[in-house]
């Protein structure tokens, strides 16, 4: 998945999301130059990008690719030479975004001769079933189905609140009442008026125990958003 300069290469993952690669060695010399831009003071793009725990020479570049391109920074990771970045838009995150995003990154980190040029830029969108990572991404998840994975293993459920320090989950489920009469000869059988009642239990989360999380979306759902997308 190399991304070859005037050959980009796109992957759509199973939940919708789309990503690009792109190895640093591999771009030309005229396409990293840096374009003339503002530096106004820290907006919402860049303080994301400074809480990822980023050192500052990758968070302002971060920063400042996502407000040329028009996008916000949902994540960003980096592991070894690999620097992981996902993006969105509220309209719907597109691969002309991902590239723009791409391209606006990868010229101001090879301006400051980032890692020698010697790394790879992985840029994507969350897609549909995203993890979640910091108390905003749960408060957006709200009344969506999530599996959260706590020091005491997988918990999951509907997403009902999201607060400072935790989240609270509520699992639903249908208790069926079938009511019974008597026939000759002494047999039950159940009548055709049976009732169900729906009961629900709630867990408690607090971010600190909180090792992984992820939205996850029914194949019903993921059929639905095809058809209504295709």
């Amino acid at each position: 998945m190399t991304l070859h300069a005037g050959e980009p290469r796109f992957l759509t993952q199973y939940d919708g999301g789309l990503i690009i690669r792109l190895m640093a060695s591999q771009v030309p010399q005229s396409e990293c130059q840096v374009p003339n831009a503002e530096r106004g003071t820290a907006d919402t793009a860049e303080w994301r990008a400074s809480s990822f725990g980023l050192p500052p020479e990758v968070a302002l570049p971060i920063a400042d690719a996502a407000r040329e391109a028009g996008v916000e920074v949902y994540h960003a990771a980096m592991s070894g030479r690999e620097l992981r970045v996902q993006v969105e838009c509220e309209s719907g995150t597109s691969v002309r975004n991902c590239s723009d995003f791409s391209r606006a990154l990868s010229s101001r980190l090879d301006a400051v001769n980032f890692l020698h040029r010697q790394y790879t830029l992985e840029v994507s969108s969350p897609g549909i079933e995203r993890r979640l990572y910091r108390p905003e991404d749960y408060a957006k998840a709200l009344n969506q189905h999530v599996r959260v994975l706590t020091r005491t293993g997988w918990v999951e459920g509907l997403l009902v609140a999201a607060a400072p320090t935790g989240i609270t989950l509520r699992n639903d489920c249908k208790v069926k009442d079938a009511r019974c009469k008597i026939q000759d000869g002494g047999h039950k059988e159940a009548t055709a008026d049976t009732t169900s009642t729906s009961t629900f239990t709630s867990t408690s989360v607090c971010f600190a125990d909180i090792r992984d999380a992820q939205i996850r979306v029914s194949e019903t759902e993921l059929f639905a958003r095809a058809t209504h997308n295709a």
